[in-house]
């Protein structure tokens, strides 16, 4: 938006903020790092241009529209040992977080079927500049990978499998444009289990982050009860034990406040490993891909794909 662009400029360069219209003289500037918050069209191109000039990335989701595009995000980083930190930011969630902790620790046992949604009323909600969310060239997908990239990632990093074969379906009842606005996954595990994942920009009056895995010693809840932001049910005592963590803020925080900024910032020092390389948002993305891949064949789809 270009008036919002004016407006900012305005406020911060009588600050001594420097502002840039042209990529190529910025990345020639001296800057050592960058976070990509463009439209998603451009997460790979602008990424893989200020790998090559030698500058750290820190890369919104989903990390690029295409794996061959995405793993030249990753080669180049890898070619220039950069770092190439890809922003999952609902990791840093304290749910979530006290989720991974409980479903690794093996007390539950072997997760035997996930459900995973997420689900808002829209990105006009929340965006002022929307329109190009609803536009395929631009986005590329619809909540399927707006979302649906978030729950990708966070079912590989709450319970550590990794999906084998996917089978999903998508269709467009409200919004305009030429994308999805509802989405729905059916996922096999490398540990047998099934599970689902559902987006959804549809969802009028409230909001749907939720988790839940039902496993051999229990079942545990994810942003599924109220008031009870993560709750896990044994099946020996009966016992229903609720873990107040807060709420998901994942999407209202700031990245400083998270940890996402000052884990980039510390990663590119050298202070501590990349908590989010581009691997891990190659296979969120990887997973979207098979997701719209069974959409068109109307099969079941399997993974790794072949790039």
């Amino acid at each position: 938006n270009l008036e919002f662009c004016k407006d900012v400029i305005a406020q911060l360069e009588p600050k001594g903020v420097k502002f840039y219209d042209n990529l190529d003289e910025f990345l020639a500037s001296g800057v050592q790092a960058i976070s990509v918050c463009e439209r998603n069209h451009l997460h790979g191109p602008v990424s893989i241009k200020a790998l090559e000039a030698g500058v750290h990335v820190l890369c919104e989701k989903p990390m690029a529209l295409t794996l061959p595009e995405a793993k030249q995000m990753i080669d180049t980083a890898k070619a220039k040992n950069l770092v190439l930190m890809i922003d999952q930011s609902q990791r840093y969630s304290k749910p979530h977080k006290k989720a991974r902790e409980i479903l690794q620790s093996g007390k539950l046992g072997k997760i035997y079927h996930i459900q995973t949604t997420f689900a808002h009323p829209g990105p006009e909600g929340w965006s002022k500049t929307s329109g190009w969310f609803f536009n395929k060239s631009i986005s590329g997908f619809g909540p399927l990978a707006d979302l649906g990239v978030h729950k990708c990632d966070l079912v590989r990093f709450l319970t550590g499998l990794e999906a084998v074969k996917i089978i999903a379906h998508k269709t467009t009842l409200e919004k305009p444009g030429d994308v999805e606005d509802n989405s729905q996954a059916l996922v096999q595990f490398d540990n047998g289990a099934l599970g689902t994942i559902n987006t959804s920009w549809t969802c009028h009056g409230t909001e749907d982050n939720s988790f839940s895995a039902f496993c051999e010693n229990g079942v545990l809840r994810l942003s599924v009860e109220p008031n009870a932001p993560v709750v896990v049910y044994h099946k020996d005592s009966k016992e229903r034990e609720v873990y107040d963590v807060g709420e998901i803020v994942a999407n209202t925080e700031t990245k400083w406040t998270l940890g996402v900024i000052q884990d980039f910032v510390d990663a590119v020092l050298g202070r501590k490993p990349n908590p989010i390389p581009g691997e891990e948002g190659y296979k969120a993305l990887e997973m979207v891909i098979a997701m719209e891949q069974s959409i068109e064949t109307n099969q079941w789809v399997e993974l790794p794909l072949k790039v």
